[in-house]
């Protein structure tokens, strides 16, 4: 009796979502068997006329589609969890079509997969993007931070942070489909998993079997997020532990600030090389410093950005550019790509 009631109970969610669908002119979406509550809400970004960033022959529209299509086969194997899709095939959405689509299947939480590019085209790495509002920023900063700690253990994915952006009137969350989910009910978070126009980042989403790994680890963080465990896989992260956030009591606005603290300390100059051995300190009292880059000529030109790896300080090794004036400064970002440039040292 129990199974024929989730069968039941699938077949409602599957049909609501149907005939919102039709009324839209778009296909089914997908679902796994309903076990309990739990209902999952995979979106891929973009689609049809909408193809998002291009690169190396790439359109994010196929990728996200891809990564989802692997996030939906691995999070299946789950038992206590329903899958849907607010799309599988080439077809556009709006927005709050997508947020519609989750609604009507009861979703506990909505995850939109997208890839990254940047006007700069210099950054890379993984990020997601979350609600400032009340439970659904904790909801998914808590979320958000074991996507990244996966992205990164699986895949090698550099993590560049767990953000909140408000739209200009600050009267709400910048991006459309967290807004509109927010306002239908349902937590939404938008992982973008890397830079498709950064050469750091390039195999992560195009060598073979890349984009599975990364619905792989969409998956497990999925998993570890909710306690779920997989006979067929042999996991169970029922136990997992991990850092929940409070509510926001007050929209939590995203960092407009720059970095607070840049300095360096000069320890060893090598003249016949170039090489440099730097003690840095950085720090940000809103946000994460993520990267930092240098110039051997006073800031004329930089270097490319490098993951930013010590804790409040520590050392960096260089090789000044060749057309280094030896007058050293360097550049610390934080998650929201905000700089201070540090003091100069004046190599002789």
């Amino acid at each position: 009796m129990m199974k024929n009631n989730m069968r039941k109970k699938a077949t409602v969610i599957l049909l609501t979502i149907c005939l919102l669908l039709s009324g839209l002119g778009i296909a089914p979406v997908m679902e796994a068997e309903a076990k309990t509550p739990i209902v999952i809400c995979i979106d891929p970004g973009h689609g049809g006329t909408n193809g998002g960033a291009m690169y190396n022959g790439c359109w994010e529209k196929d990728l996200t589609l891809q990564i989802a299509n692997a996030m939906y086969q691995e999070l299946s194997l789950y038992e206590g969890v329903t899958v849907v899709m607010t799309r599988t095939a080439d077809v556009d959405l709006s927005l709050e079509q997508r947020a519609q689509i989750a609604a009507a299947s009861g979703a506990d939480f909505l995850y939109s997969i997208h890839l990254n590019a940047s006007p700069s085209h210099n950054l890379f790495g993984s990020e997601v993007w979350v609600s400032a509002y009340g439970n659904h920023y904790a909801k998914g900063m808590s979320f958000g931070n074991i996507a990244l700690q996966q992205l990164s253990a699986d895949v090698g994915v550099y993590p560049r942070g767990v953000k909140t952006k408000m739209n200009s009137r600050g009267t709400g969350d910048y991006y459309g489909v967290i807004n509109n989910a927010r306002l239908h009910g349902v937590t939404a978070a938008i992982i973008e998993h890397c830079h498709m126009d950064e050469a750091h980042d390039k195999d992560f989403y195009m060598k073979e079997g890349a984009l599975q790994k990364l619905g792989k680890a969409d998956a497990t963080a999925v998993a570890k997020y909710y306690g779920l465990k997989s006979s067929a896989l042999g996991v169970d992260y029922s136990s997992y532990q991990y850092v929940q956030y409070p509510n926001a009591k007050t929209p939590h606005v995203q960092d407009m600030t720059d970095p607070e603290v840049s300095q360096i300390e000069l320890i060893s100059y090598d003249k016949s090389s170039g090489r440099v051995q730097l003690y840095a300190k950085a720090s940000d009292a809103q946000s994460r410093i993520i990267y930092y880059s240098y110039s051997g000529n006073g800031g004329a030109t930089w270097s490319g950005l490098w993951g930013w790896a010590p804790a409040g300080g520590g050392y960096i090794e260089l090789t000044l550019p060749e057309d280094s004036t030896g007058d050293l400064c360097i550049r610390v970002h934080n998650e929201y790509d905000r700089f201070t440039e540090s003091n100069h040292i004046y190599l002789q």
